[in-house]
């Protein structure tokens, strides 16, 4: 897994042929990060963390389950 600083957000990379996309929550009232991942233009899921590294390990984890 990779580790994500603060700076280089938004992220986005490819796992596994999804895409991922890590950005600051636009809600300053809940702050965290949105995760989301897709692919050929279609969301299969998203979700919000406190820490970017525990955003992109959701990610991860999330696309390994689609893909088992």
């Amino acid at each position: 897994m990779n580790n994500v600083s603060v700076i280089n957000l938004p992220h986005e990379e490819t796992y596994l042929g999804f895409d991922i996309y890590i950005e600051t929550n636009p809600d300053q009232y809940r702050e965290g990060f949105c995760w989301s991942i897709s692919q050929n233009d279609e969301e299969h899921d998203c979700g919000l963390d406190f820490e970017v590294q525990q955003a992109l390990e959701a990610a991860y984890k999330a696309i390994e389950k689609l893909t088992s």
